[in-house]
C-alpha cells in the first residue's frame, strides 16, 4: 500500500460530487486520486498502487459496468466499491453480484464512506492474506506431490530392474535404451521437461511385463501367435499401472505407445505416423536398435553395423524418419557413444547396481549377466574397461578373460576381475588369468573411481 492507510481511487464524471471526500480522506490519512473515464482508469491501475476504487455508476453510465468487469478481470485485489443515488439501489446490488465488495449512496455521507473505505481495506488484507496461504499450500502440496511421483517412479523403475535382473537376456535393457532415446531426443533439441519424461517413460517402458506370464518372457525359442500378443499387453498394462499414480500424461503416452509402428502396423496399434507421441517415436527406435544388438535366447547379438542398416531400412516404416535421421547421424558421428562405455559382466544384480550408480554419470554402463555375452558384447560394442566376475553362468569370467585377449580387436582393452572378499590373488595369477587388475566384492566405491581413473588415464577424485 501507498500513504499510511492506501491508495483510494474514485471514479466519475462529475468531480463536484466527491469534492468533500477529496478534502476529507486524505485527512484519514489515505491518498486520493480521481479519474474521469474508463480509460484513464485503467491506465491509472496499471501501476499496481490502487487499494480501493470508488465507482461512481451513474457518472459513467453503460461503460461503469464494463469497467467494473475489466477491473474484476485483471485487477482482482483492488476492493470496488459501486456509488450510487438512493433510488437506484438495485443497480447498486447488481454492481455487488459482478464483483463489486460493497456499495455507498448519493449524496455522500462522509462517515459512511469512510467506514466502508476502511472495511474495504480489511477485506483488501484479509484476501490477500488468503491467497498468499493459498499459493504456499498449493506449492507445497505441489512439492509433496511431486515428491511422491518421483518416489513412486524410483520404485517403479526399480521394480524394472530387478525384474529384468532375472532374465539374462534382458538385464540393462531399459537403462541401454533410455540413454540411446535421451540422446536422440537432446539431438532433436527436446525441452527440459520433455527429456525428463522421456528418460522416466524409457525406463519404465516395460513395467507392465510384471503383469506377463513368466513362462512366456522366458521361452527359449519363437512364440506362437497367441504368446506374443499376451506379451504385446504389457504397453497397456504398464500406462494403466504409472497412471494410477502419475498425472503425467506424455510420460504415460511413452509406456503406452513405444511398440508402435510408424506405418500403423503394429499390433494392435491405435495410433500412427505423427499421431504417435515423439517421445514414444523415440522409444521405439532405441528399444528395437537395443534388442538388436544385444544377444537373444536364440540367437546372438547383431553386429552395430547391420543394426544400423535394419534402422534405415525401417525409416518410414516401423520407425519415424525424423527420429532415424537424428539417430543416424549420431551413429556416423559416434555422438551417442561419446562417453567412454564401460562393461560389467556379473550375474549378481547388486554388484551391476554398484557400478551403474557410481559410473553411470559419465560413462556408458553396459551390463551382461554371463561370460558368453560378455565376449560377444566386446566384440560388438569394444567397451573402454570390461569389469568382470570370475564366475558366471555359460561361461566362466577366466574363459571370457582368455577369448578377449585372444582377439586382435580386443586384446588391449583393459579387464578387472571382481574376485569375493575371501580370495586372494597375486599379481602373477591375475596376468595369467589375462585380467590386468582385481577388486573384491562387495565393491568399494572409491576403489572402483581408483581403477578407472587408472585404466582409462584420467584423474581421480
Amino acid at each position: 500500500m501507498n500513504g499510511r492507510k492506501g491508495t483510494i481511487l474514485i471514479v466519475g464524471s462529475k468531480k463536484s460530487s466527491t469534492k468533500l471526500l477529496r478534502r476529507v480522506l486524505p485527512r484519514e490519512g489515505y491518498r486520493c486520486e480521481e479519474r474521469t473515464s474508463a480509460g484513464e482508469t485503467l491506465t491509472f491501475l496499471r501501476d499496481g498502487s490502487t487499494d480501493v476504487l470508488l465507482l461512481d455508476i451513474a457518472g459513467l453510465g453503460k461503460s461503469g459496468k464494463e469497467l467494473l468487469a475489466r477491473i474484476v478481470e485483471h485487477y482482482r485485489d483492488v476492493m470496488v466499491i459501486a456509488a450510487t443515488n438512493t433510488t437506484d439501489i438495485d443497480t447498486a446490488i447488481e454492481y455487488m453480484s459482478q464483483g463489486a465488495c460493497d456499495y455507498v449512496t448519493k449524496p455522500f455521507n462522509v462517515n459512511e464512506v469512510i467506514h466502508k473505505v476502511g472495511k474495504a481495506l480489511e477485506n483488501r488484507k484479509l484476501e490477500v492474506t488468503h491467497q498468499h496461504c493459498q499459493k504456499q499450500l498449493n506449492e507445497k502440496l505441489g512439492e509433496q506431490a511431486k515428491e511422491m511421483q518421483e518416489t513412486f517412479l524410483r520404485a517403479m523403475t526399480t521394480m524394472c530392474s530387478t525384474f529384468e535382473a532375472k532374465d539374462q537376456y534382458f538385464a540393462g535393457h531399459c537403462h541401454r535404451v533410455t540413454e540411446v532415446a535421451v540422446a536422440v531426443g537432446e539431438r532433436l533439441g527436446l525441452r527440459e521437461g520433455e527429456l525428463e519424461d522421456l528418460r522416466w517413460g524409457s525406463l519404465l517402458q516395460d513395467i507392465g511385463k510384471i503383469a506377463v506370464d513368466p513362462y512366456v518372457i522366458n521361452k527359449v525359442g519363437q512364440l506362437s501367435s497367441e504368446e506374443y500378443q499376451h506379451v504385446m499387453t504389457h504397453p497397456t498394462v504398464g500406462a494403466n499401472i504409472v497412471g494410477l499414480v502419475v498425472g503425467n500424461t506424455r510420460l504415460i503416452e511413452v509406456i503406452e505407445h513405444h511398440h508402435a509402428h510408424y506405418d500403423g502396423s503394429g499390433l494392435n496399434q491405435k495410433l500412427k505416423g505423427e499421431d504417435i507421441p515423439l517421445l514414444a517415436r523415440i522409444v521405439a527406435l532405441a528399444d528395437a536398435y537395443d534388442a538388436m544388438i544385444s544377444a537373444r535366447a536364440d540367437r546372438t547379438a547383431w553386429p552395430r553395423d547391420a543394426a544400423l542398416a535394419e534402422i534405415r531400412l525401417g525409416s518410414g516404416k516401423q520407425f519415424d524418419p525424423v527420429v532415424t535421421e537424428a539417430f543416424l547421424k549420431m551413429c556416423e558421428a559416434d555422438t551417442m557413444l561419446k562417453r567412454r562405455k564401460i562393461l560389467i559382466a556379473d550375474c549378481e544384480e547388486s554388484t551391476r547396481l554398484v557400478v551403474k550408480s557410481a559410473l553411470s554419470n559419465d560413462y556408458t554402463v553396459i551390463e551382461v549377466t554371463n561370460g558368453q555375452e560378455a565376449v560377444e558384447v566386446t566384440q560388438n560394442q569394444e567397451p573402454s574397461l570390461i569389469l568382470m566376475a570370475l564366475s558366471m553362468p555359460k561361461k566362466s569370467g577366466l574363459r571370457a578373460c582368455y577369448e578377449i585377449r585372444a582377439s586382435s580387436a580386443t586384446k588391449s582393452i583393459p579387464i578387472v576381475i571382481l574376485i569375493p572378499g575371501h580370495k586372494d590373488m597375486d599379481e602373477k595369477l591375475i596376468r595369467d588369468i589375462g585380467a590386468d587388475h582385481c577388486l573384491t566384492k562387495p565393491l568399494d566405491t572409491k576403489s572402483l573411481m581408483d581403477a578407472i581413473s587408472q585404466f582409462l588415464k584420467i584423474p581421480s577424485s
